[in-house]
């Protein structure tokens, strides 16, 4: 009778015995990072369920939420048949979803945009209410805090011991040009948020970081005022770093950016016939200070670009929670995506190595 009523309970309640051995990637149909770490999946037998964002009403995606108390069920089906069990989730994988679009739809603008945050909201409640899980990267904490939050950054940055450049935001052009010459007459002035803009043929370009003169700023204060912009004192380089970290584990890549003039003051304008990239060891105590950064930060996975300095000294510039890094494994080895899939699959109990 005991173990009857043990039963009678567990169903009234609601208390599934269903496993959490699955994965839920949410990302769009045409993110690069996704198929290598697919394929690790695979090879190691790890359910996954992947969800792009983007094709979520092409694909007449189908959600259903329950709230019993205080737990969460449902589940989540694409027209291809393929469906996840919200109760079976044992970690997330949030890498640069994409806008719900319900432009193909024939329907009117206002009709459109309804469904289309009557869906974003209904994720959004999935995301909020997942139980028991692990996440790489909760959107709340690197979409909507960090990821376009440099100051936020560089706090929680010099809260863990790092070395971090003095930083200034401001359109007063008086201010800027005040704080050039208190670092020498030379700062470095980036954008405070990325963009890719277009122009009218279709053409790409992007603001990146420039070292900049006191007399330049002076010859353009007027537009200064336009909008604010981030400065920091401009630091000498011997190397800069890409750091990835993934769980507890630190993947450090060099990039010697100071043998390309193209690339001395930002790398991302790219020269890889004549910029080394290679495996690069991280001392101990660097490590040990990024790993609590990304605790404070809250976040399991993060692109981090520091400077090396020529006396040896370290200095943290950012951290870009869904960073890319395709180019850093082909160039060096780094098992990245391999080290992401463990992740995943072992709920975060990644190793410590450190490369």
């Amino acid at each position: 009778m005991a173990l009857r009523r043990d039963l009678v309970r567990e169903v009234q309640e609601g208390r599934s015995r269903m496993p959490k051995d699955a994965v839920l990637i949410v990302t769009a149909k045409d993110e690069v990072a996704i198929p290598r770490v697919e394929e690790s999946l695979l090879r190691m037998g790890q359910p996954f369920f992947r969800l792009d964002t983007d094709l979520l009403l092409k694909n007449r995606a189908q959600l259903s939420l329950r709230l019993h108390e205080e737990r969460l069920s449902g589940a989540l089906e694409l027209s291809d048949g393929s469906s996840i069990n919200l109760e079976s989730i044992k970690s997330v994988w949030f890498r640069r979803s994409k806008p719900i679009s319900a432009g193909h739809l024939r329907s009117d603008f206002e009709s459109s945009q309804f469904i289309e945050r009557e869906f974003s909201a209904a994720l959004f409640s999935l995301y909020t209410n997942l139980e028991d899980v692990f996440w790489m990267n909760h959107p709340v904490c690197s979409r909507h805090v960090l990821e376009h939050n440099k100051l936020l950054q560089l706090r929680l940055a010099a809260l863990s011991g790092l070395a971090t450049p003095q930083t200034m935001i401001t359109n007063n052009p008086e201010e800027l040009l005040a704080f050039c010459e208190e670092h020498g007459g030379f700062i470095a002035v980036k954008a405070l948020h990325a963009t890719i803009f277009r122009d009218a043929d279709g053409g790409a370009w992007a603001i990146y970081t420039n070292r900049v003169s006191s007399d330049y700023l002076r010859e353009r204060a007027g537009n200064i005022s336009s909008a604010p912009i981030i400065a920091q004192e401009y630091i000498s380089k011997m190397l800069e770093l890409r750091i990835t970290v993934v769980g507890n584990r630190v993947l450090t890549c060099a990039i010697h950016s100071q043998d390309s003039e193209r690339t001395k003051d930002d790398w991302r304008r790219y020269d890889f016939d004549n910029v080394k990239h290679e495996q690069y060891e991280l001392p101990s105590d660097i490590r040990f200070r990024l790993l609590d950064f990304m605790r404070r930060c809250g976040l399991s996975f993060g692109a981090i670009d520091m400077i090396v300095t020529p006396v040896g000294r370290y200095v943290f510039l950012e951290v870009n929670p869904s960073g890319q890094f395709g180019w850093i494994e082909e160039l060096t080895g780094l098992p990245i995506s391999e080290s992401i899939a463990e992740a995943l699959a072992t709920k975060g109990k990644s190793g410590s190595d450190s490369y």
